[in-house]
């Protein structure tokens, strides 16, 4: 009986992914938005990002939609120039990149509107990034260099569509819940850390 019991239970547990689709692909956004940041003493703006990486996706069937998880590695890269304001005038201008290492993990439901030859898709859920290399801001009346923080968190919300059952295109709206810098200075904290909000194309083919 306990052999038995055991062998039922190993069944249950592998059921899932027996039936489950597990693909994996490549996965790569570019961000849309590049607003400008301005404070009393500091300008931010030509903001620019883009990732790309591996991803893998496991999807289970049932009978009206399909459910599973999508989890990715994105090397994303970001590039602002950040100059300052003196006397109302803006100032010398200093190019910053940042590279991260973003790792995004969704929950992902696709389903067929009607008899389309596509596939819908909304998958969400937090992102962690980490710092991997980055450039120091150094304007004119800072007295001290700024570095990046090591790590990101937020989370995301993504929607698309899915065409011949490997190419996936949509839009995501991301929502960052940590700053991008470490900052003392009152007048130079929105600026820097000022872009909480994202918006960017995705794309991911999976085979």
């Amino acid at each position: 009986m306990m052999k038995r019991s055991l062998f039922i239970l190993i069944a249950i547990l592998l059921t899932p992914a027996l039936f489950g689709q597990i693909r994996f692909g490549v996965k790569a956004d570019v961000g849309l938005n590049n607003p400008t940041f301005s404070s009393e003493a500091l300008q931010v703006e030509n903001l620019t990002s883009y990732s790309i990486g591996p991803s893998l996706e496991v999807i289970f069937p049932f009978l009206v939609v399909d459910f599973g998880v999508e989890a990715s590695l994105l090397y994303n890269d970001n590039r602002m120039t950040v100059s300052n304001i003196t006397d109302g005038q803006t100032g010398a201008s200093n190019e910053v990149s940042n590279r991260y290492l973003y790792l995004p993990l969704n929950a992902k439901i696709k389903f067929r509107p009607g008899m389309l030859p596509l596939r819908m898709y909304v998958a969400a859920g937090p992102y962690a990034g980490y710092l991997i290399a980055g450039d120091e801001i150094d304007v004119q009346s800072m007295q001290e260099n700024i570095k990046a923080k090591e790590f990101q968190a937020g989370a995301n919300i993504g929607l698309g569509v899915e065409l011949f059952k490997m190419l996936q295109v949509g839009i995501n709206y991301g929502a960052q819940l940590t700053d991008n810098y470490a900052v003392e200075q009152p007048n130079w904290q929105d600026p820097l850390n000022g872009k909480s909000e994202t918006w960017s194309i995705t794309a991911a083919l999976y085979f």
